[in-house]
């Protein structure tokens, strides 16, 4: 059989795909991400290095079932109320040692199982805030997700180890109330709101004393359309990054997610970064946009 020399160019075009493989191959296994399956925490949750925190709001509801090996991480030990608003950041002196406590320290790297998703999902964003979000992981589907892979779990969290963990905090991640006012007409700049849509029209204020509707210019997510049912995983990828540039987001501006006390907002927050999004978080969010009569909203369905 006759054989035909290759061009040079086919020639860099084979090895750079082949090398970009064996590349994107090695990050995965070096770092899985912001998202990791049952799959890949059955198999890499023993590692010396991974540290897994199932979360849970423990003095309202204790948890029956664990994570075989996690340790416990209580929900209100790092959201607390400040300044009349509730689930806020606690102080990051108060942070870092709930998280040595857990057995964090710089080189973990920490996976966090949470039922719902979105208490795991606070946990990613206060790590994030915290200089740890590279190092950070959430097990996509929860507990339900560990079990179908196969998981053990216990009716015990695992006792941890002291850990040396230190903050790196990143300031400019949480954004306040005038740093949104002010770039309300910035093309650059997309608000996510996580709340129901009967929140976000103004239809259910979500707490008595709050004024009904949304940031103008907010698009509105709710943050459980991006989770299956059954178990709930993120939806197809495809459909998500779809919901995202109908927002109105960009690879180069900027994404704020907001709910009504933060929490939920915690989860559009993880996936926007999980997208590659420069993203930003309103922790006081609407428990502090609606109270305020000096601050524009929008009611109904129109974003403006």
């Amino acid at each position: 059989m006759r054989r035909f020399p290759m061009r040079p160019a086919a020639v860099l075009t084979i090895w750079l795909a082949a090398l970009t493989v064996s590349v994107q191959a090695g990050a995965a296994q070096a770092n899985p991400g912001i998202l990791v399956s049952g799959d890949w925490l059955v198999e890499h949750g023993d590692d010396p290095d991974v540290v897994v925190l199932h979360v849970g709001m423990g003095r309202m509801a204790p948890l029956e079932e664990y994570v075989r090996g996690a340790r416990f991480l209580e929900y209100h030990d790092i959201a607390v109320e400040r300044n009349d608003l509730i689930t806020e950041l606690a102080p990051v002196e108060d942070l870092v040692e709930v998280f040595r406590a857990a057995g964090v320290s710089n080189d973990s790297h920490v996976v966090v199982v949470g039922d719902p998703g979105l208490h795991a999902a606070r946990v990613f964003m206060t790590l994030d805030y915290l200089g740890h979000g590279d190092r950070t992981s959430v097990l996509d589907g929860g507990l339900a997700a560990w079990k179908a892979a196969g998981g053990e779990v216990t009716a015990e969290p695992a006792t941890p180890v002291l850990g040396d963990f230190e903050a790196d905090v990143r300031e400019d991640m949480i954004v306040t109330a005038e740093w949104i006012h002010d770039r309300l007409d910035d093309p650059d700049v997309t608000l996510i709101d996580a709340r129901p849509e009967d929140e976000y029209t103004g239809e259910r204020p979500g707490r008595d004393f709050l004024r009904g509707g949304h940031i103008p210019g907010a698009y509105n997510l709710y943050w459980q359309d991006l989770t299956g049912e059954d178990i709930p995983t993120l939806i197809d990828l495809a459909e998500v990054e779809a919901r995202f540039e109908e927002a109105g987001a960009k690879k180069d501006g900027v994404v704020v997610s907001y709910c009504l006390i933060g929490m939920r907002a915690s989860y559009t927050y993880m996936i926007s970064r999980y997208l590659g999004y420069d993203t930003k978080f309103y922790d006081a969010s609407w428990n502090d946009w609606g109270r305020r009569e000096d601050l524009p909203l929008v009611t109904g369905r129109e974003r403006r």
